[in-house]
């Protein structure tokens, strides 16, 4: 489903994470009629996780993908470590420009209309200082907030960020030495599909450690 490079993904912690290491959005959407109940993050006993830093794309499964977008997806991308690309400010308004930067990541990213889930693991080992640094970081970008969250991984994020009717909420956090994201974005996205989604790719990439 991924294609072999994407040239464009949100930035936000994936660029203050990059930057870092170089140098170093809420009511739940409506669950269709007999859904199964969605998986809490809080149900996962993440603390104890160490994940791998693979290309994991191939190991979600399309069902998930299906779930999070409210249907199948009609575009899929995938980058890699040392691929460009252009980085937007969760934030910016519209018609602002992206910043091309050359990242340290290895991730995806799949489409269906005005919705896109995204996951994306550092290819580098990431220390709890500097994963400490992102989360930092993430508090200060223009547009989003940073609310108490469940734990995802240790330490971990969450953030909300809303501009022009979009809503894009990102969970992210350090399993072992591999920090993780993994967010939804889209009109009125939910709380609760998001963490759906971000259980979907912990329990992905545990199966292939």
């Amino acid at each position: 489903m991924c294609a072999s490079s994407a040239r464009r993904v949100a930035g936000g912690a994936l660029l203050a994470l990059s930057l870092l290491v170089s140098g170093g959005c809420s009511s739940g959407d409506p669950e269709p009629a007999g859904a199964p109940s969605p998986t809490p993050i809080a149900d996962l006993d993440t603390a104890s996780v160490e994940l791998p830093r693979i290309a994991f794309c191939s190991l979600v499964p399309e069902a998930d993908v299906a779930a999070a977008l409210g249907g199948p997806a009609r575009d899929g991308t995938s980058w890699g470590n040392g691929d460009e690309l252009d980085l937007v400010s969760p934030g910016a308004a519209a018609g602002a420009g992206s910043a091309t930067e050359v990242v340290q990541e290895v991730g995806c990213a799949w489409t269906r209309g005005e919705v896109t889930a995204r996951a994306w693991v550092f290819a580098r080992p990431v220390t709890p200082a500097l994963a400490r640094g992102v989360v930092r970081q993430a508090g200060r970008e223009r547009g989003c907030r940073t609310p108490q969250g469940p734990g995802f991984g240790s330490p971990s994020l969450l953030q909300v960020c809303e501009a022009d009717g979009q809503r894009r909420v990102r969970h992210a956090g350090l399993f072992g030495q591999t920090w993780l994201t993994c967010e939804l974005a889209g009109p009125e996205v939910g709380d609760e599909r998001a963490e759906q989604w971000c259980v979907t790719l912990v329990n992905s990439l545990d199966t292939a450690s």
